[in-house]
């Protein structure tokens, strides 16, 4: 019996035991491996970057600017 058999069912109902698929082969992976163990292809997942945005002039300081210029 393997590790993700033992955890197909607990009880009445089912228990998905965390885990992911490799691109290559689809053989069905532990979350904490990195690489395939059937065709050792790399299972790397990007982590995407946030991206911060500068906060805009609000509508008081667009205000001042006017009051300055006249």
């Amino acid at each position: 019996m393997s590790k993700f058999e033992r955890y197909k069912k607990k009880g009445d109902s089912y228990y998905v035991y965390p885990h992911k698929h490799c691109q290559k082969c689809g053989q069905m992976i532990d979350e904490s491996l990195t690489y395939c163990p059937q065709c050792y292809a790399i299972i790397q997942e990007k982590k995407k970057k946030k991206k911060f945005r500068k906060k805009k002039d609000t509508d008081e300081s667009s205000n001042e600017k006017e009051i300055k210029k006249d």
